[in-house]
């Protein structure tokens, strides 16, 4: 599996309750897509089967709320033109703990 870690990613809860999650886009497809979380500083991005993206240090200020959720919208954004290139919906999964060495 091909861990990156997202260093520049943005998580932004809705009037609605749900949190919008912006990363760089890819050049492939997510497809199997989901979060895990444990309500505290990191999570990880299961993209595809294959590539799974570190998103740390997330605001304290979200940890309750995201850990509440069951699930977040993905926007993958062009880097240079600021435009999103795909959305999607992914599941949150909570897990005990993530262990980030």
């Amino acid at each position: 599996m091909n861990m990156l870690q997202e260093r520049k990613y943005y998580i932004q809860p809705t009037k609605e309750g749900i949190f919008l999650i912006l990363i760089q886009a890819r050049n492939e497809d997510a497809y199997d897509s989901y979060l895990q979380y444990d309500g505290r500083d990191n999570a990880l991005f299961l993209r595809t089967p294959k590539e799974c993206i570190l998103l740390d240090y997330i605001n304290p200020t979200v940890h309750a709320d995201l850990l509440k959720s069951a699930f977040v919208e993905m926007l993958e954004v062009h880097p240079e033109q600021e435009e999103v290139i795909r959305d999607y919906r992914v599941p949150l999964h909570k897990v005990p703990e993530i262990y980030v060495a």
